[in-house]
């Protein structure tokens, strides 16, 4: 097996959705880290996808259009990641544009709590931080630490933002999977599950490859340890030898900024095999 350096990530946020850097800083942050192969998916929204591709080509990077949806499954939260897809289709932009207006609408009523707790913030304290995209709770966050109520973005979702704290509000009306896969694919795309060790539904993502036709896995994620990433290889083993169809492996960072996340690190420490990355790339028109 041809073996190929790790240059690539293909799982990237920048402030157009709940990430810390605007989509051009992003990919100067990747060429420093002598990334090759990128993908800009931000939550629910393509609005940066522009802006990464011109800095991308200026770095000399290839930028993949991408998207990370966030959909229900059985009551549980499910994403699903779209790449090489027709990011300026109508249908698609009117679509997003309405899942913005429920993001907004679900900061109100968490700006309503916080205020029944005596945390008093304004919208416009928050949306300054929202570049034009998808407003998100690491926006709300910084806004927390600019009033002084917390010290970072991990404390406040710790005392107040994390699914199951006072500020917690479910998102509402979100597509279901087979919605994401579809819209991913009318616009020429594929559909991959995220971050699968979140959900722990191997038999279940068996059924959506099946069923609604879920094109691949990210088998590589900062949260993957080996163990995990062990595990899901096999599983797009199995289901290629079951289902006799070849499924996209692909992986990266999850990137939002180097103090977010479960386990906070810097742009570049995970990194996808180019030759995976160049897979997807090939799909681009």
């Amino acid at each position: 097996m041809t073996k190929h350096p790790k240059n690539a990530d293909l799982h990237l946020h920048s402030t157009a959705s709940d990430g810390g850097y605007s989509p051009s800083e992003l990919m100067k942050k990747c060429s420093r880290a002598g990334l090759e192969i990128v993908a800009l998916t931000d939550h629910d929204t393509v609005s940066g996808i522009d802006e990464a591709r011109q800095a991308g080509q200026e770095l000399g990077i290839t930028v993949i259009p991408g998207i990370e949806f966030s959909t229900t499954y059985q009551g549980k939260s499910i994403h699903i990641l779209g790449y090489a897809f027709d990011w300026k289709d109508r249908a698609l932009q009117l679509m997003l544009a309405e899942q913005k207006e429920l993001r907004q609408e679900r900061l109100h009523t968490m700006l309503d709590r916080l205020a029944a707790l005596g945390l008093r913030v304004t919208p416009e304290q928050v949306l300054r931080y929202v570049d034009g995209g998808s407003v998100g709770r690491p926006h709300l966050a910084k806004a927390l630490i600019d009033a002084g109520y917390v010290g970072s973005v991990a404390e406040a979702f710790d005392r107040y933002l994390a699914e199951g704290k006072p500020a917690y509000v479910e998102k509402s009306k979100e597509l279901s999977i087979k919605e994401a896969i579809n819209w991913i694919h009318q616009t020429g795309g594929i559909a991959i599950v995220a971050h699968p060790l979140y959900y722990d539904k191997d038999e279940d993502i068996k059924r959506w490859v099946l069923e609604w036709g879920l094109d691949g896995i990210e088998v590589y994620h900062r949260d993957h340890d080996d163990q995990a990433i062990a595990r899901y290889c096999a599983l797009v083993e199995e289901i290629e030898r079951e289902q006799r169809k070849t499924l996209y492996v692909t992986g990266g960072s999850d990137f939002h900024h180097e103090e977010y996340g479960r386990v906070p690190e810097p742009l570049g420490v995970t990194r996808l095999d180019t030759g995976l990355a160049e897979k997807v790339a090939r799909l681009l028109k």
